[in-house]
């Protein structure tokens, strides 16, 4: 083991190890982790700020501002609502349930969607005497589903894209992925509103019974002339206060009327028949429609700035660097050699198979950006040392990070339906494990057929 590859596998270590403490936000860590990287001298800053100028992380910023838009419109919960209908026979209502909910966060961010409808589908539960704790796991697992199929799905799926570019592979078309996302999006909607529907348990709330709470606090407006003798930044100084929050200074209202989401949903569908055209780049489609969404003020400046999620921008961007750290270091090859070890009497699909139970799990105990960071140059070094088509391995591993569904923390949206839902740790295991279970079939198969 040379000084490089002891130094990454002990940066690495430690920040799985942070992140699985949740010692600080993942962003931090990983942020922390790149620059350690650069300190060591395992990689220089050149190649640690790769990731800030990737196609990647720039499509994600522009689809974060796409996606704001569209999730305006009320056509949204009007869909859901009606595909749920009155709830006579509630296993036929999660299924109705689940598909347009699966065919949304194809195109737009899953977490939204998540805080959106739950409590939409925690009301229509109550009103029906039906326990939420039944279609609220089903909520999340539909939106992973959904994620999984096109380009645009998840930040996740373009991160691979991205790696993909980098390393000078054509990465993925905006379909591409839902040669194997389909087929496991149907039989896990299937599974979960028959037996997986058995499977979840018959609970209200935490306690047994549904918890309704209206939170409200006192609101006033002070007129301009109200302000007249206080100092410049006497606003500002009362954010700290203990006793007065000062939510916001008065603009000009933005106004979400139904022609302005209408236009933003055309756009959405323009860009994605652009790039699934091959008329233009994703990245080129996003930016021209972001442009287009500025010129005829659907988007301001201002509201651009809070759909994008820094944050997970900052992710991608440090796990870019990390995964070149483990190229250049000689780490992916080390331990694709041992995987090839491991899973030598097997062949291709047993490594297949390790591929994608070792990404499952990274993404289960940390967070998926990070899992696919960690695997991809793996999996592309176990590709190249078989001499077989990395597609099949790449596939593997980013449907893999993002099919996380036996813990409550493995991904955002399970955690956002824990407590409406009134679950327990187990109830993701129980429901989660037969759901690994199916996505590991699906896409191992699927992979080893259409790519090898």
């Amino acid at each position: 083991m040379t000084y490089d590859v002891f130094i990454v596998i002990t940066i690495i270590g430690t920040m799985i190890f942070c992140l699985l403490k949740e010692a600080f936000r993942p962003d931090f860590i990983l942020f922390c982790a790149l620059a350690a990287l650069v300190l060591f001298g395992v990689i220089t800053p050149a190649e640690a700020v790769k990731g800030f100028s990737n196609e990647a992380i720039l499509t994600v910023a522009l689809l974060f501002i796409i996606a704001g838009a569209v999730q305006q419109s009320e056509i949204l919960t009007l869909l859901v609502a009606k595909a749920l209908g009155r709830g006579h026979h509630p296993r036929r209502s999660l299924f109705k349930m689940m598909i347009p909910l699966s065919g949304l966060s194809a195109f737009l961010n899953n977490t939204p969607i998540v805080v959106m409808f739950t409590p939409i589908v925690h009301r229509w539960c109550q009103n029906r005497n039906i326990s939420p704790s039944k279609f609220l796991i089903p909520l999340s697992y539909a939106t992973i589903f959904g994620g999984t199929i096109t380009l645009i799905g998840t930040s996740t799926n373009l991160l691979a894209h991205g790696l993909m570019i980098e390393n000078g592979l054509p990465g993925y078309s905006m379909f591409q992925l839902a040669v194997v996302a389909v087929p496991g999006a149907i039989l896990g909607t299937i599974f979960m509103s028959t037996i997986g529907y058995s499977i979840l348990p018959l609970r209200r709330s935490a306690d047994g019974h549904f918890q309704i709470t209206r939170k409200t606090s006192p609101e006033i407006a002070v007129e301009e002339k109200s302000l007249i003798f206080a100092r410049k930044n006497s606003a500002s100084q009362r954010r700290s206060s203990k006793n007065v929050y000062l939510i916001s200074s008065m603009k000009s209202p933005e106004v979400s009327d139904r022609k302005n989401t209408m236009f933003a949903i055309i756009i959405l569908m323009a860009t994605v028949l652009t790039a699934a055209l091959n008329i233009m780049s994703m990245f080129t489609a996003a930016l021209s429609a972001v442009i287009v969404l500025f010129l005829f003020k659907i988007v301001s400046f201002d509201s651009a700035k809070k759909y994008v999620h820094f944050n997970v921008l900052l992710m991608i961007a440090c796990s870019i660097g990390i995964g070149v750290s483990l190229e250049v270091s000689g780490t992916a090859s080390l331990l694709a050699d041992q995987l090839i070890k491991i899973t030598k009497e097997s062949g291709v699909i047993g490594m297949l198979i390790v591929l994608y139970f070792l990404t499952n799990i990274f993404t289960e105990i940390i967070t998926n950006n990070a899992a696919v960071v960690i695997m991809f140059p793996i999996a592309l070094a176990a590709a190249e040392k078989m001499a077989a088509d990395p597609t099949a391995f790449l596939v593997t591993i980013t449907i893999a990070a993002s099919a996380s569904f036996t813990t409550p923390i493995g991904y955002q949206t399970n955690l956002i339906v824990y407590e409406p839902g009134g679950y327990r740790f187990t109830d993701y295991f129980k429901t989660g494990i037969p759901l690994s279970m199916i996505y590991l079939i699906v896409t191992v198969t699927v992979s080893y057929f259409v790519w090898l």
